[in-house]
């Protein structure tokens, strides 16, 4: 994917343009994960295992939750980039026998962007890291469908609601039709 486009080096975009981006993603994938877990009653869990997370090394200790932060630096996404997989997976564990394959969907989605965010963060590349990046990416796009169920956007709720609403007058237009046709049916001998 990447290595066959052909460009010219100073016409790629410049590092600190590239981190932008990262974060970005970054901050997107968590907004799928909170609608996501909220949608499946898990939030309340996910927050706390999510301020659970130890400081470690590079790692700061959490204090608020995730609705609780206004504006995410990009530290806070690189660190929180360390451990998202795990969290995403505890807070995941259990729940009913249909919901385990929505939730290793998840799981596989956050592990493809995250594996593709570590790998975009080496400082150089060849022809074996592009292809892991390349499998990351494709991973991700397999599965990220899962935090699009239950969602829509403004266009299409929209258009649900006036389906819906042209429906209705439908159904009243063949009720009355129907009523004012309607005739006993004829007793049998």
């Amino acid at each position: 994917m990447f290595r066959h486009i052909p460009c010219i080096v100073s016409d790629l975009p410049m590092p600190g343009l590239l981190h932008t981006m990262q974060i970005g993603i970054l901050d997107q994938l968590q907004k799928w994960i909170f609608h996501f877990m909220k949608t499946h009653e898990r939030l309340d869990k996910y927050n706390a295992i999510r301020l659970s997370v130890p400081a470690y090394h590079d790692l700061t200790p959490k204090n608020k939750s995730y609705e609780e932060v206004s504006q995410w630096n990009g530290k806070e996404m690189k660190e929180m980039s360390w451990y998202l997989l795990g969290v995403v997976t505890q807070s995941l564990r259990g729940g009913s026998p249909i919901q385990h394959p929505i939730f290793n969907c998840v799981i596989q989605c956050n592990r493809g962007l995250l594996e593709f965010f570590m790998y975009a963060r080496y400082n150089s590349h060849n022809d074996a890291t592009l292809s892991y990046m390349e499998d990351a990416l494709r991973h991700f796009h397999t599965f990220k469908d899962v935090f699009l169920l239950g969602r829509a956007g403004k266009k299409v709720k929209a258009k649900a609601n006036a389906l819906r609403t042209e429906l209705v007058k439908k159904q009243k237009v063949d009720e009355k039709t129907n009523a004012d046709s309607w005739m006993p049916p004829k007793k049998r001998r």
